[in-house]
């Protein structure tokens, strides 16, 4: 690989941390959101919860032993904290494809109670997790906004330096959460016949009125990025105790 690729490899990954812009091992190809018949079931008592319990709701060692978690961004409550915000949908074009470019970010188009964004990581792999809290009817919303994107989006552009994304597909079943999303999609550097490509893996997840995102970024274009599985499972055993202790 040229020393100009490895430059704009680093830059893709360093672009995805800030969230400019994934799943379980292995997952398959299908359709998205395999889990919407669970959330069509009556559910415990659903506590919306504040930005401090939601911080306390971070995978730790105690939950998953050699997990290593670090914070990132710069919130308006401390670094890594309260730094997701409700997103237009001018942001994206085609405007179809916004709550998929959102989800990307952790993000969706409804204002978050509290988010918690970190990097964590676990023998070898990482991948950045998003938890924001939402009203209890805005949560479900955003799963199936997400859910009704992945029908029609295959591509788009986002933000204010266009990152441009292609080959969309939704990807997987979810073991976790009362309903979920998983999705593939390429990160495009230099859209030109010199282009890096990137592979994208987002698995966005909902546990009362919750929405965790896990995204991971392949070092290799033509490995699929993966997100551990023993991860995901830990993390949703900490938020289901939280979203549901009520």
């Amino acid at each position: 690989m040229s020393k100009a690729n490895v430059q704009r490899r680093v830059a893709a990954v360093a672009l995805m941390a800030v969230g400019l812009a994934g799943c379980a091992d292995e997952p398959g190809e299908g359709a998205a959101a395999v889990k919407g018949a669970s959330s069509q079931r009556r559910e415990p008592s659903v506590l919306v919860l504040s930005q401090d319990q939601l911080e306390q709701a971070v995978v730790d060692a105690r939950d998953l032993p050699g997990v290593w978690v670090e914070e990132i961004g710069a919130g308006s409550q401390g670094p890594g904290n309260g730094v997701i915000f409700a997103v237009p949908r001018t942001n994206t074009q085609p405007t179809a494809c916004a709550a998929v470019s959102a989800a990307v970010d952790g993000a969706s188009s409804y204002a978050p109670v509290g988010s918690v964004q970190r990097t964590i990581g676990l023998k070898g792999r990482s991948a950045i997790l998003t938890l924001v809290s939402y009203r209890s009817a805005d949560a479900p919303r955003v799963i199936d906004e997400l859910r009704t994107a992945l029908r029609s989006c295959t591509g788009y552009q986002a933000g204010p330096t266009k990152a441009t994304y292609e080959d969309v597909k939704a990807a997987g079943d979810l073991p976790q959460g009362e309903d979920g999303v998983a999705l593939r999609l390429t990160l495009v550097m230099d859209p030109h016949d010199d282009a890096l490509k990137v592979p994208v893996s987002v698995i966005v997840e909902r546990h009362g009125s919750v929405v965790a995102t896990y995204k991971a970024v392949s070092d290799d274009t033509h490995t699929p990025a993966i997100v551990p599985a023993a991860l995901v499972h830990a993390q949703s055993k900490v938020l289901d105790v939280a979203a549901h202790s009520g």
